[in-house]
């Protein structure tokens, strides 16, 4: 059993460009999430990748597996290399969508592999506005165990496949006979989250090295499937819709009919809680503001100087006045004569002017 629940996580977190991984089954068109977004690996494309989260307006979550492999073995295959393009938020997905390319990325500390794809987390940053977002409000631990003893319903929203691959009788894996298989349009599954001891009755084995992460169960055949990687998992809490983790990753479950193993009650569906990756997020807040504030100055600079109105009057101008200029007489008494210096200058008592 170990090796099968290992082989399907590898085809859940399998590369996007091979196979994007995380959608649902049977999922309903939703466009009751404004802060979905479809991410493209090419600008022309109609159909999406894999999908995001916008926590602000520069800011996306999204899965870790779309920038790095981590296989069994250890090895990591990068893709940081590749294009990654935003698309307008809970929107239908079209070649002429506007797509926001990345311009800068995070990848989770703690992404490994044990049995499946742990840690797996990402967030992108973009280089304008992607809407008028506020930062979401996020989930905690507290909160996630609080939803975890009230077996909470939450829902898991993205772009991706969503119908099942295989014929009556038809032995799994199924090839996908739907092409393109993703969806141009938000769909919104509904599970469980459930405390990791429930998973003994619910699927009858245990997985240790999912203990710590989000988990969820649909029941059934009620699983992710591929196509919607970085998907949200939201829920009400007390009042205001708050953001828990991306779609999560399955072990054992019936993924469309894409799994290599299903084992007839749901698997176990497992994501990496976003208060795990609280550090890489302060990282990218940080690269915004600064960003945000280079940007001001810039505007700044640019801004023209104000100019007059032509049909302003000038200003007067005061013209100076003259200074009164001063004149000398003479004055006499007797012999005495004596110079009196003035502007209007009169002769002293007894003096006459000469």
């Amino acid at each position: 059993m170990k090796f099968r629940a290992a082989a399907l996580a590898l085809a859940l977190c399998a590369s996007t460009f091979v196979q994007p991984a995380n959608a649902s089954y049977n999922g309903v068109i939703d466009y009751s999430n404004p802060r979905i977004v479809p991410i493209f690996r090419n600008v022309n494309q109609d159909f999406p990748s894999w999908s995001g989260y916008a926590y602000s307006s520069r800011i996306i979550f999204t899965a870790g597996h779309s920038e790095v492999t981590v296989k069994e073995n250890g090895e990591r295959i990068d893709h940081s290399a590749m294009p990654a393009f935003v698309g307008l938020p809970n929107s239908k997905t079209s070649k002429d969508l506007k797509k926001v390319p990345v311009i800068k990325r995070y990848l989770s500390t703690t992404m490994r592999f044990e049995g499946g794809a742990m840690g797996d987390f990402a967030i992108y940053v973009l280089g304008e506005d992607i809407g008028d977002f506020k930062p979401a409000k996020l989930g905690t631990l507290e909160i996630q165990k609080e939803l975890e003893a009230q077996k909470a319903v939450v829902e898991i929203t993205g772009y991706g496949e969503y119908r099942d691959r295989c014929n009556e009788g038809e032995k799994l894996p199924c090839t996908d006979k739907f092409q393109p298989p993703q969806s141009q349009e938000p769909r919104k599954l509904k599970v469980q989250v459930r405390p990791y001891d429930d998973f003994l009755t619910l699927v009858g084995y245990e997985r240790p090295q999912v203990k710590g992460s989000l988990l969820t169960w649909g029941g059934g055949k009620i699983s992710p499937c591929g196509g919607d990687s970085g998907g949200s998992v939201t829920t009400t809490y007390k009042g205001e819709e708050i953001y828990l983790s991306v779609t999560p990753n399955g072990m054992n479950g019936y993924a469309c009919g894409a799994a290599g193993y299903y084992d007839g009650k749901g698997g176990i569906g497992y994501a990496s809680p976003i208060q795990d990756h609280l550090d890489i997020l302060k990282q990218a807040e940080d690269f915004v503001a600064a960003a945000l504030a280079q940007e001001a100055i810039e505007r700044a600079k640019a801004k023209p100087a104000p100019t007059p109105s032509p049909s302003a009057s000038p200003t007067p101008v005061a013209k100076p006045i003259a200074a009164p200029k001063k004149s000398t007489i003479t004055c006499v008494k007797g012999k005495t004569s004596k110079k009196v210096t003035a502007v209007s200058p009169k002769c002293p008592s007894g003096y006459k002017k000469k």
